[in-house]
C-alpha cells in the first residue's frame, strides 16, 4: 500500500499571503504544483511518508487561510523544523515541500514585521529549495520546483531586507528573482506580472534614497514598471474576452478589483514621472485614479491615494499657471468629499457625526455616548480626507479683499469658512478614534500664513510627537513660519543639537 502523495500550496498560481493585498486560494484540483515519479517502499517507508503528507497537508492548510494569525505562521516554522530534523531521509521531494511551506511561513511574518531577519531567513529556504534541485538530473528542476509564486516570494523577502538594510546589491538580486518568476509562468499570469511592477517601483523609491543620482535613476525602474502594468492591462482584457466565452468559473480570474490596483500603480507611478507644469499630465494621471475608482468604488485605498495626489498638486498649484481653475479644483474636492461621504456612510459612520463628536468635546460634555466598535478604515479615511481639505482651503483661502487687515481679524475671516471647519473637525475626529491620526495635519494647517496659530500648531504637533506620528511624516518645509521657535526647533533637530538651542535659549534669558 503506497502512501498518498500530499499535493501542497500551488507553486503556478496565486496563495493566500500577506504580501500581497489580493488573496485568493487554489481549489484542491488545481493544488499540485508538480507531480515527482513514485518510487517504491517499505510498509515501514509508507507509514513515514504518509505521517509527512498528513502533517505538510495541515500546514498547507493553514497558510491557504487567509486569516492565519502571527502565532499560527510562528508555529508553521517549527513544525516544519522539526518534520525536516526527525526524518533526515526524506526524498527530495518532500523536503522541497517542506522548504517551500517554511519559507512562506517566514516571508509572511517578515512582511507583517518588515524583519530584515526573518526575511533573511525566509531567503535562505528558498535558497535551500534551489540548492536542493539542482541536484536532480532535470535542469528546469528549480524552476518547477520553486515556481513562480516561490520566486516571488523570495524576491519579496530579499526585497524587504534591501529596504531594512538600504542595499542596493540586495535590491538587484530581489529584482532578478521577480524577473524569473515571470519568465518560469511564461508572462501570462496577471499576478506575477503585477508583484513584479510594484517591486520595481519600491526599488526606484529605494534608489532615490540611497544614491547621490538617484531622482535620475528611479525614472529608470518607474518607467519599467510602467511597462509591466501596460501589459498588465492586455492580460486583463484578454481573459475578460475568455470570461465572456467560457461559463466555468475559475478562482484565478482576474477581477476588476484586482485591475483596480494595476491602475492604481499606474496612476501613481504617471504622479511620479509627470512634468508638474503640464496641465495634460495632470489630467491623465487623475484620469488614472479615476479608473481604478470606477473599478474599485469600495476601495478605501484608491480613494486615499487619489486624495495624496491631489493634495499635493493642489498646494503646488502656482506650477500649473492657472490651466487648472479654482473652480475646477473646487469641483475635483467637492467630489473627493462625496466620495468620501460615501464610502464612510458604508462603512457605518455619518460625516455629520464629526460636528458631533468636537461639539461634545469642545463643551467638555461628559455625557458622551458609548461608542459602538468603529470600521478600522474610518480614521484612516477621516485623517487623509482632512489631509485634502486642508490642501485646499491652504491652497484658496477666503481672505475676503486686499485691504490690510490685523491677524486677528484675519484669522476670523479665515477660519469661517466652511470648508476649513469641516477640515478641522474631521481631523479632531480621526484623532478621536486614533492617537496617532490628525494631528499632523492640523499642525500643518495652523502653521499656514492663512490661518497661523502658534498655540495651536504646537498643540497638535507636539501630539503628533508624543504618539509617533513625526517618524511616519515630518516635512519641516511646511512649518516655516515657526522656524525661529525654540520649541520647534527642539522637535525638528536631532537630538544632539538640541543642547546647542538649549544653550541659546539661556543665552536669550541672559541678556532679558
Amino acid at each position: 500500500m503506497s502512501a498518498t502523495p500530499f499535493q501542497p500550496i500551488s507553486k503556478t498560481k496565486p496563495m493566500a499571503t500577506t504580501d500581497r493585498k489580493r488573496q485568493r486560494s487554489s481549489s484542491s484540483d488545481d493544488a499540485a504544483y508538480s507531480k515527482r515519479p513514485a518510487t517504491g517502499h517499505s510498509s515501514s517507508d509508507a507509514a513515514v511518508l504518509s505521517t509527512v503528507d498528513a502533517e505538510l497537508s495541515s500546514i498547507n492548510d493553514l497558510l491557504q487561510e487567509e486569516e492565519t494569525s502571527q502565532k499560527q505562521t510562528w508555529q508553521i516554522g517549527k513544525r516544519v523544523k522539526k518534520l525536516l530534523e526527525s526524518n533526515d531521509k526524506l526524498p527530495i521531494s518532500k523536503q522541497l515541500d517542506a522548504y517551500f511551506l517554511w519559507g512562506t511561513a517566514l516571508a509572511r511574518l517578515a512582511s507583517l514585521n518588515e524583519d530584515p531577519t526573518l526575511a533573511n531567513a525566509a531567503a535562505d529556504k528558498f535558497q535551500q529549495m534551489l540548492t536542493l534541485s539542482q541536484d536532480e538530473s532535470d535542469e528546469d528542476a528549480a524552476d518547477a520546483a520553486l515556481g513562480p509564486v516561490g520566486f516571488s516570494l523570495w524576491g519579496s523577502s530579499l526585497l524587504t531586507v534591501a529596504t531594512e538594510t538600504q542595499s542596493r546589491e540586495v535590491l538587484d538580486q530581489a529584482l532578478s528573482k521577480f524577473q524569473r518568476a515571470v519568465e518560469v509562468d511564461g508572462g501570462t499570469t496577471f499576478e506575477t506580472r503585477f508583484q513584479y511592477a510594484k517591486a520595481l517601483k519600491e526599488g526606484g523609491d529605494l534608489v532615490a534614497f540611497l544614491e547621490e543620482d538617484g531622482d535620475k535613476v528611479k525614472q529608470f525602474y518607474y518607467n519599467r514598471a510602467l511597462e509591466m502594468c501596460e501589459k498588465l492591462e492586455v492580460i486583463y482584457k484578454n481573459e475578460s474576452i475568455q470570461e465572456e466565452e467560457d461559463d466555468s468559473e475559475d478562482d484565478d480570474q482576474v477581477t476588476a478589483e484586482d485591475y483596480a490596483e494595476a491602475k492604481l500603480l499606474e496612476a501613481v507611478l504617471r504622479g511620479l514621472l509627470e512634468d508638474s507644469s503640464s496641465v495634460d499630465d495632470f489630467h491623465r494621471t487623475l484620469a488614472l485614479y479615476q479608473k481604478a475608482i470606477s473599478l474599485s468604488p469600495g476601495s478605501a485605498e484608491v480613494l486615499m491615494e487619489m486624495t495624496n495626489y491631489l493634495a499635493a498638486r493642489c498646494l503646488n498649484s502656482s506650477s500649473l499657471k492657472g490651466k487648472v481653475t479654482d473652480k475646477e479644483w473646487k469641483t475635483l474636492f467637492d467630489d473627493l468629499e462625496a466620495k468620501y461621504r460615501s464610502l464612510l456612510t458604508e462603512a457605518g459612520f455619518d460625516l455629520q457625526e464629526c460636528h458631533e463628536i468636537c461639539k461634545r468635546k469642545d463643551t467638555n460634555d461628559q455625557d458622551e455616548p458609548e461608542e459602538e466598535e468603529i470600521d478600522e478604515r474610518v480614521p484612516h479615511l477621516l485623517n487623509t480626507l482632512g489631509k485634502g481639505l486642508t490642501a485646499f482651503v491652504r491652497a484658496f483661502p477666503t481672505l475676503g479683499d486686499n485691504q490690510k487687515k490685523s491677524q486677528k481679524q484675519k484669522k476670523k475671516r479665515a477660519t469661517g469658512d466652511a470648508r476649513f471647519t469641516r477640515a478641522v473637525e474631521v481631523l479632531r475626529s480621526a484623532h478621536h478614534f486614533h492617537d496617532k491620526l490628525g494631528g499632523y495635519y492640523l499642525a500643518c494647517l495652523y502653521a499656514s500664513p492663512p490661518f497661523e496659530d502658534e498655540e495651536q500648531c504646537r498643540t497638535w504637533l507636539e501630539t503628533a510627537d508624543s504618539y509617533g506620528a513625526l517618524e511616519d511624516e515630518f516635512d519641516v518645509e511646511e512649518f516655516t513660519t515657526m522656524h525661529d521657535k525654540t520649541w520647534f526647533k527642539r522637535l525638528a533637530q536631532p537630538p544632539e543639537q538640541i543642547e546647542d538651542i538649549d544653550g541659546e535659549q539661556r543665552d536669550e534669558q541672559d541678556e532679558e
